[in-house]
């Protein structure tokens, strides 16, 4: 069986008990994210099966260092393991039954259970002990972008070659999350808890809004609906309104100006857009937006830039519409591009 439709029937017990997908939530690496974001997006009505199921895997290792001491449920635990390592007389390994997969989600669901327990009584004999809630990071390569929800129901869009975390569930103060690169938020309404992303030299507070950030080298933050608030870590505070994106430079230059929706958004809509881009753009572009690496020797004319819209189109057509303009020639191999005098 192909190694990617073996996944399609999976339900949240499966997942759990996949020693690949267990690697994709705990330690992400370029292939197991290369493989899961991709299986993700071909397969979107099991996006909700397979986030419960991230879910439950990353809270499992804080849970656990509450109940380890507790010799019933250790009991439970090695006798789950111990069975699903059992070899079958036949020399196969012991495939799980239904009941022991029921009962993968019953330790599961007791971990958490007695884990919570366990902290309600900390704090009622250390009042100084605080809650520690886990983490979750939703990394993409290049070539990658990833559409999911955040545990309030706030829609991302993250693009490719960007990073987002977040906690595993929001507290009843405000909803803080961190991120490099760029994304698009649609902020579920909440009057009591603001929205906020954290990053270096900014913070970014809205209460329900919808708008496009692109932090890297600069910060573009474009607001299609609702109110922005963008403080500084001087305590200055910028109000960025509909229509508009707010730009601060790295070298300190602060700006405002009107926004494209097309050219800034059309990214999330598999929309690749050139506008006046000069060469190194073009090829920074290709190389992000297709998660290839580009090898060039063209010789470029002083002022070179091109324009040109592909929606969903791949590399192999992207390059063939920019090399009709500007009379070059290509190779693609594999993840490897080279460009050259004709």
């Amino acid at each position: 069986m192909d190694e990617k439709s073996k996944y399609i029937d999976f339900e949240i017990e499966d997942f759990l008990n996949d020693e690949f997908f267990i690697q994709w939530v705990k330690n992400p690496g370029e292939e197991t994210n290369h493989f899961w974001l991709k299986w993700i997006e071909n397969h979107p009505s099991r996006r909700p099966v397979v986030q419960k199921a991230r879910e439950i895997i990353a809270m499992v290792d804080y849970k656990e260092r509450y109940v380890l001491s507790d010799q019933a449920y250790m009991d439970l635990y090695e006798d789950i393991v111990e069975k699903s390592h059992q070899a079958r007389t036949d020399g196969r390994h012991f495939l799980w039954s239904g009941w022991h997969k029921t009962a993968a989600i019953l330790f599961l669901v007791f971990s958490t259970i007695y884990g919570v327990d366990f902290l309600s009584k900390g704090k009622s004999e250390e009042q100084d002990t605080p809650e520690v809630i886990p983490w979750i990071t939703v990394d993409n390569p290049a070539g990658q972008k990833y559409r999911f929800k955040l545990p309030d129901g706030t829609s991302v869009h993250l693009n490719a070659a960007s990073k987002i975390e977040y906690p595993q569930s929001f507290g009843s103060g405000h909803r803080a999350v961190r991120m490099i690169g760029e994304a698009y938020f649609d902020v579920s309404k909440d009057a009591t808890r603001p929205f906020v992303i954290e990053i270096d030299n900014s913070q970014v507070k809205v209460l329900g809004t919808s708008f496009n950030l692109k932090n890297g080298d600069d910060f573009e933050l474009a607001l299609v609906e609702g109110k922005v608030e963008v403080a500084d870590s001087i305590g200055g505070v910028i109000t960025v309104l509909p229509n508009e994106m707010l730009i601060k430079r790295k070298n300190g230059e602060v700006s405002k100006t009107g926004f494209d929706p097309l050219e800034t958004l059309g990214w999330k809509d598999q929309l690749l857009i050139f506008k006046d881009n000069t060469y190194p753009e073009v090829i920074e572009k290709l190389e992000t937006w297709f998660g290839v690496t580009i090898h060039s020797t063209l010789n470029v004319e002083k002022g070179w830039s091109y324009s040109g819209r592909y929606h969903n189109k791949s590399l192999d057509h992207v390059l063939e519409g920019i090399s009709i303009s500007s009379e070059f020639k290509y190779s693609i191999d594999n993840k490897s591009v080279t460009i050259s005098n004709p």
